[in-house]
């Protein structure tokens, strides 16, 4: 009854207020007469050939305040008039992103036939907003040197980095789904949207594969900070923009090329001492990208149309193809030195977008990107060989939205949108592999090889969104409520080559791990719905903003069959429709601006947020799921000492007691058909019981000179409700504790040899017990602490046509502390992930790998970050100067090391419960404290300006990596081969590129 209740007054919202404006640009302003007193009834017109209607107009208020809201980018001019006074008019007022320009006027007694025209340059602090944003406009996307991506421009903001590698000139990076995080943020804590609206995947609720449509783009508008009441999260939220027609035909093209020729190279010494034969470097990287468009009918209905298509194939540092590749009979890699692996990555869309002005006060849009992508494959590298990656492919990507707005009156806005995304994501083998190819980790240098080590799988999905606002915006006044509704689902297929991935150490096998694939599962999310309500007022210079949000999150699972496998001959299960997780929270606003001097120029702003993470189809975070057909457990690790050394077990699989040569199955629940995994049910539902965070910031913004501002910042985020794994079938009395003596060498602290204690090994007697893992919450087993805080400082400056320069750094440090929490849960040590996630957090383990109890606190390094991007056209000449810079920590640097059992039986007293043919990985150097080489990457562009009428051409050079920087972005974590370079930083090349405006 209590749902009933809340998709009943869900409804209630959408009749009476159908609307969700996504967040645009706004003109506020005071008017004043000659003595300085406020004139109310003031008529202000904002005119722009970005808008299809032309003009917007409002009326001031009783204080003599107006405010012009949901304006899209461009340049517009603002008239004042009043009967008995001169009119006053305003030009060259330029709005991007969700800016608020502040444009006051004082008018004096004449004819209202007399015009006034006001100079002035266009405001560059905001007054009156606590967002922190930074707005990738035209002028970026088509000046400055990058891949041309929402990842490429917003890792261009200080504080903000990239997951999922360093992308040079369009390299790609080494994954398909890249996050942008900042300030301590995690993936989840990000949201990405087009219109305003949501366009993440329904897995994970936060990502997007399909790269954005520069030519169909109008800006990017990427916040940072202190985000309004509209999104539940907090992190990183990537808002595209789509690029509207207008009252004149206008198309572009865009073209890129480079190739090996292009490229020098950056294999120094050093490189060379680590263990890389060759670095990171392009075999291919071009990407061509057409848009055009016009009026169907003048001032009436417009289009856009925008076509792309990239493709990068990049060369793997030291990594070459297997030969022995498909040979059933050869168990080690052995590289082919004429032929060094690529990773090749393409991506094809084409993006229409239509805008109609049906009447005066009624606009419909709509929108549709259809889009194939393939990163294929993904990531190989040193660590995981050709054959063991998979090949993301994205066969289908379908984004559309239709929209309608409706300034009802000149204080009343209304706005509703929905949309419709259907997606394919495939994760497959290499097409070549022979099935029942068996994959090979070997534990010395980390390698994975022969076949990939874990499952494949199909993912289909469809997601349905709706999003609505209602705003009454008076001139000291604005306030709106809305909703946003996601909802939709997804079907899984997993499925493996063969249902074995065995573990060599120098070429020995000591372990094997067995699976019990296929499995196919379904899931849904019934609501992802927000209800929001936020008002702010401005008295005096004084802006207060409060909102709140209200969340309701609710998912399920229809019925489901999982049959046998190869190696669960047995399992024959069917579960019934089932409910998952159901969350409810509410989650505060609250942020303060204050005009210091009252002229538009000096903001200090304060701001503290609540926000909520973002939750996948599976009902937690990310990929993590409760669906029961998930939860079985289909695969579990066993000792094996292969005495013949024929790569064959002679042992019964089936059986998982210790027989042959195979020891106890460590999980024995493993083929059956009880869920390896149970959920307190306090931690599936209720109120406040999801990951939520809290933002805190300070800061003051200050003009310097006309066009030029400047901004410094105090940002703080805290976490809480972490998620926690307890194995009932044991307890913390059931492990013995011992210390080992790390290895000396010159890279570990003070040259190693010193002591690490907390380590933990379960009693022979309790090994091999079937698991009886509890999901739930830390706060039920003591304190668990995570934050980020840190100090940005920003320089934003356009101080004449032509000439731009934005940047600054940002410097900040993790800490993290589940002490009390591992002292009763030992297990929550291996293989449990992080406990301080993302690129600027601290890395607490590797998969399959112990972190010592004595670094369950960590304090991270202070790590900054300092970026630059700048452009400059020279007059007369009509020659483009521009580049951007990055100066980045380095990889995190973990040091797993592998402690035989002949070690450990000193310390210990015993043999590993596994057996004595196993080992301990376990990481040696403190998290958060060691990093490797900063990363520092220039990147220019040289292009000449042609012009003929109206048309326009750019012949441009882009020359990446300018400095020829050799930086590692990846290290290999095992101690075997520790610090080996897994990625390099591309070396210089050049990149040509045209550009043609007509």
């Amino acid at each position: 009854m209590r749902r009933f209740a809340l998709c009943m007054f869900a409804l209630a919202v959408l009749v009476c207020a159908p609307a969700a404006a996504f967040a645009q640009a706004s003109i506020v302003g005071l008017v004043k007469d000659a003595s300085g007193a406020v004139l109310p009834g003031v008529t202000i017109e904002a005119a722009s050939p970005a808008l299809i209607e032309k003009v917007r107009s409002v009326v001031t208020d009783g204080t003599g305040q107006y405010r012009i809201e949901r304006l899209r980018p461009g340049t517009y001019s603002v008239t004042f008039t009043l009967p008995g006074f001169s009119t006053v008019k305003r030009e060259g007022i330029e709005l991007t992103g969700t800016f608020v320009a502040t444009v006051n006027a004082d008018l004096r007694v004449g004819s209202i036939a007399e015009t006034i025209t006001v100079s002035g340059e266009t405001p560059v602090v905001d007054v009156q907003s606590t967002t922190r944003q930074r707005v990738m406009d035209r002028e970026i996307l088509d000046n400055i040197p990058s891949g041309r991506t929402q990842y490429n421009l917003g890792v261009l903001i200080p504080g903000v980095v990239l997951g999922g590698g360093q992308d040079v000139g369009g390299s790609g990076g080494q994954t398909a789904f890249p996050d942008l995080q900042i300030h301590g943020s995690k993936a989840s804590d990000s949201v990405e949207t087009m219109g305003g609206m949501s366009i993440s995947v329904l897995n994970t609720g936060s990502h997007q594969p399909v790269r954005m449509n520069p030519a169909g783009t109008q800006e990017v508008v990427l916040d940072t900070a202190s985000g309004d009441a509209e999104y539940a999260v907090g992190g990183v939220r990537i808002n595209r923009v789509p690029r509207e027609g207008s009252n004149t035909f206008n198309a572009t093209f865009f073209g890129a090329f480079a190739n090996g020729g292009m490229q020098g190279s950056n294999l120094t010494q050093r490189l060379r001492d680590e263990g890389v034969q060759a670095p990171d470097s392009i075999k291919t990287n071009w990407e061509a990208n057409v848009g055009f468009g016009g009026p169907i009918k003048r001032d009436k209905f417009w289009f856009y149309f925008a076509a792309r298509e990239l493709r990068s194939s990049m060369y793997a540092a030291g990594l070459y193809v297997n030969k022995n590749v498909n040979n059933p009979n050869a168990w080690t890699y052995e590289p082919d030195l004429s032929r060094q692996a690529t990773n090749d990555r393409t991506q094809k869309d084409g993006q229409i977008r239509l805008t109609w002005q049906a009447t005066p006060r009624n606009k419909i849009g709509a929108t549709w990107q259809e889009a194939v992508l393939c990163w294929c494959p993904q990531a190989a590298r040193l660590t995981s060989a050709l054959e063991a990656e998979s090949q993301r492919a994205y066969p289908k990507r379908r984004i559309t939205q239709l929209e309608w707005t409706s300034p009802v009156t000149n204080r009343l806005l209304f706005e509703v949108s929905g949309g419709v995304i259907w997606g394919v994501s495939n994760d497959f083998p290499l097409s070549i592999l022979s099935p029942g190819t068996i994959g090979v980790v070997e534990q010395s240098n980390g390698m994975a090889y022969r076949a990939p080590s874990d499952f494949s799988r199909g993912r289909p999905e469809r997601v349905d969104s709706f999003r609505g606002v209602a705003s009454y915006i008076t001139g000291a006044h604005a306030m709106k409520v809305g909703m946003t509704h996601r909802s939709g689902s997804q079907r899984e297929y997993r499925f493996d080559l063969s249902p074995l991935t065995f573990r060599l150490n120098n070429g020995v096998p000591n372990q094997l791990t067995q699976r019990a694939y296929p499995v196919d599962f379904e899931s849904h999310v019934d609501h992802d719905m927000g209800v929001f309500a936020q008002d702010r007022w401005t008295v005096r210079g004084l802006t207060l903003t409060a909102g709140v949000r209200y969340d309701y999150f609710a998912n399920s699972f229809p019925e489901q069959h999982v049959g046998p496998a190869q190696l669960a001959p047995t399992r024959d299960i069917t579960f019934p429709n089932t409910k998952g997780t159901s969350y409810q929270d509410i989650t505060p606003r609250l942020g303060v601006a204050y005009d210091l001097f009252g002229d538009g120029k000096t903001a200090i702003k304060v701001s503290l947020n609540k926000y909520v993470a973002a939750l996948g189809a599976g009902g937690l975070i990310a990929t993590d799921t409760i669906n029961p057909a998930a939860n079985l457990v289909v695969s579990t690790t066993r000792s094996w000492n292969d005495l013949n050394r024929d790569f064959v077990p002679d042992c019964s699989l089936v059986d998982l007691n210790a027989n042959g040569e195979c020891g106890r199955a460590a999980n024995t629940n493993f083929g059956g058909v009880r869920a390896g995994t149970a959920y307190d049910p306090d931690f599936l539902g209720g109120w406040g019981k999801r990951n939520f965070n809290w933002e805190f910031s300070a800061g003051v913004q200050h003009e310097l000179a006309p066009r030029v501002s400047t901004e410094v910042g105090y940002f703080r985020r805290w976490y809480g409700n972490f998620p926690v794994t307890d194995n009932r079938s044991v307890s913390a009395a059931d492990y013995d504790t011992f210390s080992l003596t790390a290895p000396s060498d010159p890279r570990l602290p003070g040259g190693g040899g010193y002591s690490i204690s907390g380590l933990y090994d379960l009693k022979p007697a309790k090994f091999g017990l079937p698991l009886d893992n509890l999901i739930s919450l830390s706060d039920n087993y003591g304190k668990q602490v995570e934050y980020w805080q840190g100090v940005d400082f920003t320089l934003n400056a356009r101080p004449r046509n032509g000439m731009m320069v934005q940047g600054g750094l940002s410097t900040g440090r993790t800490v993290a502390d589940n002490c009390e929490v591992v002292a009763k849960l030992p297990e929550m040590l291996f293989s449990s992930g992080t406990l301080a996630r993302g690129a600027v957090a601290i890395p607490l383990q590797s998969t399959n790998v112990w972190i010592p109890q004595q670094f369950c606190r960590q304090t991270g390094k202070l790590l900054t970050q300092v970026k630059f991007l700048g452009s400059y056209t020279i007059p007369r000449i009509d020659v483009l100067f521009s580049g951007t810079f990055q100066s980045l920590p380095g990889p995190a640097i973990q040091a797993n090391y592998n402690a035989p059992n002949t070690q450990v039986r000193q310390a210990l007293g015993r043999d590993l419960s596994a057996g004595a043919n196993q080992n301990l990985s376990f990481n040696i150097a403190e998290p958060g404290r060691l990093y490797g080489q900063r990363i520092n990457q220039l990147d220019l562009r040289v292009a000449k300006i042609l012009r003929y009428g109206r048309n326009r051409a750019n012949v441009g050079v882009d020359i990446y990596n300018a400095l020829n920087g050799s930086s590692a972005v990846s290290l290999n974590n095992t101690f075997g081969t520790w610090q080996q370079p897994t990625e390099v930083l591309l070396a210089r090349f050049i990149k040509l590129n045209l550009q043609i405006d007509f």
